[in-house]
């Protein structure tokens, strides 16, 4: 169970917390539903602004039961607050925490403190759907109703000037204050309330398990997240934080954030290993205890599915929809480079030109010990002639004079024009072939293509195992609806090696072409279609 966590350097509010988680559970022990903390205002204040666990429970006294972890603690102090309180920041944060462990609470949490005790004044809350957006709406507003926080920080009710399910509007400590929701996909253009924008933007669980398996779905939702909701912000200054979990499949908005470096992240699994036992443990032993997690992965891993485990609850960006191979046994690769090979050969498995089609991909393969090894690929949205090229420039980079063309339907036609551009520029020696997928289903022989892997019966090229692996991945066996046409190339290449072998063999004349004609293809752009 393989899982990381980001803890960064704990400043001393977080030594403030711990030393006062005990009055404050004292406190929440001796409090019934009815009591208030007997408290002076003014230090009832500091102390929400400096301990979540006593602002959690003064503003949800029954609800709040159990101490926020350090994990948390750090995150709140270190991640979350930092950002709220600069000026004229931009700060994008991707919070991803475990399924189950209180993720939005500890938002609402954010929300009230970012009212309480930040300057900023339009907070825009974006969830999956208008109806979850406006109950997380609902429960910070409870937070703001509760007798204890009126006590200590005044009524907001009473400078109430809008008040309904999707937008709040009211004054309150100093400044007029605006809180809207909405779902994923709204209208949010030109949202402009009271002459203000929004400078608080929160992406609460926005993408469902189940838009996470469509390729042409995330997309959009991405699209509408970077295009239009954030460029809906207050050009003088915008929080954005994305909250969420993992999902195993690739087309998870979250597995995206955390690679792209002009987000900052924070990740925490349900189990962590303790830095001074190196033991397990549960990142939050009072809420999820330690025992009761392993009795989840069990519980998953004897219903066939680990990967909901790994990746909602373990938060790990490895896991996969993929439960038919094993990574593991993929890792060895047996060949040195630069070694003479037997043979070569590229596979292309073209696309249709539509909208959502998927990629084109161009494989290249070597043959070592009678085995096939994938050793280069270029996977893009590619016309027909820059597909063409593409392949041309594994032929003359790699000295390869046999091109295998999947041959259904219209993409049978790329060997006519790939033979007429190659004639129109003089270059002899390629043989343009197709190969036909046969009767079996194509989610049949990737399967097929996975034993072959794992059997080393074929491999992969370690500079490209990233695209391939992710591919492989995000494989459901179950669906018709894959992205994957780099698993295609593998399925072809066992039978290339026996219905093509009379080609297999690299020969001097494409190594002597022209290097002016080289040259053409060394770049696409120079397409002449």
């Amino acid at each position: 169970m393989d899982n990381q966590s980001l803890l960064m350097d704990t400043p001393g509010s977080l030594e403030a917390d711990a030393a006062n988680a005990l009055a404050v559970q004292e406190a929440m022990d001796d409090m019934n539903s009815t009591q208030q903390v007997g408290m002076n205002p003014a230090e009832a204040s500091e102390a929400c602004k400096t301990n979540l666990n006593f602002l959690a429970a003064i503003a949800m006294p029954t609800v709040f039961k159990f101490m926020y972890p350090v994990l948390y603690l750090a995150c709140w102090h270190n991640f979350l607050l930092p950002a709220l309180h600069k000026v004229r920041d931009f700060s994008q944060l991707a919070l991803c925490l475990p399924r189950g462990f209180a993720k939005s609470t500890f938002v609402k949490l954010l929300v009230l403190y970012t009212i309480l005790f930040t300057r900023k004044k339009f907070i825009l809350i974006l969830a999956e759907t208008a109806t979850k957006a406006e109950a997380i709406i609902a429960d910070i507003m409870d937070m703001l109703d509760e007798p204890n926080i009126k006590a200590i920080f005044g009524d907001w009710r009473v400078g109430v000037e809008k008040d309904t399910g999707p937008l709040k509007k009211f004054g309150f400590r100093g400044r007029n204050i605006i809180i809207a929701g909405m779902g994923a996909g709204g209208s949010v253009r030109g949202l402009n309330m009271k002459n203000a924008r929004p400078d608080m933007m929160i992406f609460d669980d926005v993408q469902s398990r189940e838009d996470a398996d469509s390729q042409l779905v995330s997309e959009g939702l991405m699209k509408w997240m970077v295009g239009t909701a954030m460029k809906a912000k207050d050009p003088s200054g915008c929080t954005f934080l994305f909250i969420g979990n993992m999902y195993p499949t690739q087309h998870s908005i979250m597995r995206k954030l955390l690679t792209n470096p002009t987000w900052v992240k924070f990740k925490t699994g349900g189990i962590v290993i303790n830095p001074d036992t190196g033991e397990f443990e549960s990142v939050w032993e009072e809420l999820h205890p330690l025992e009761e997690l392993l009795k989840q992965y069990l519980n998953d891993e004897a219903a066939g599915h680990p990967e909901i485990f790994q990746a909602e609850v373990l938060n790990d960006e490895n896991a996969s929809v993929n439960t038919h191979v094993d990574f593991e046994k993929l890792v060895n690769y047996p060949f040195i480079d630069d070694e003479v090979h037997t043979g070569n050969f590229i596979v292309i498995d073209p696309a249709t030109d539509k909208a959502n089609a998927d990629a084109v991909s161009v494989g290249y393969f070597e043959v070592h010990d009678a085995k096939a090894v994938l050793y280069d690929l270029e996977v893009g949205r590619l016309s027909p002639s820059q597909t063409i090229y593409a392949a041309l420039r594994f032929c003359m980079k790699y000295g390869c004079r046999l091109v295998v063309v999947e041959g259904t339907a219209y993409q049978s036609t790329l060997n006519f024009w790939a033979r007429q551009l190659t004639g129109q520029y003089g270059i002899e020696g390629i043989q343009w072939v197709e190969i036909y997928p046969g009767k079996t289903s194509k989610n049949s022989r990737i399967l097929t293509m996975f034993k072959q892997l794992q059997s080393n019966e074929l491999f992969i090229h370690p500079k490209i195992r990233t695209p391939v692996f992710a591919q492989i991945r995000g494989f459901n066996a179950l669906s018709s609806n894959n992205v994957d046409g780099i698993l295609d190339l593998l399925t072809y290449a066992p039978r290339v090696l026996t219905e093509y072998h009379q080609f297999l063999s690299s020969i001097t004349i494409i190594e002597n072409q022209d290097s002016e004609v080289y040259e053409e293809f060394s770049e696409l752009d120079n397409s002449p279609f």
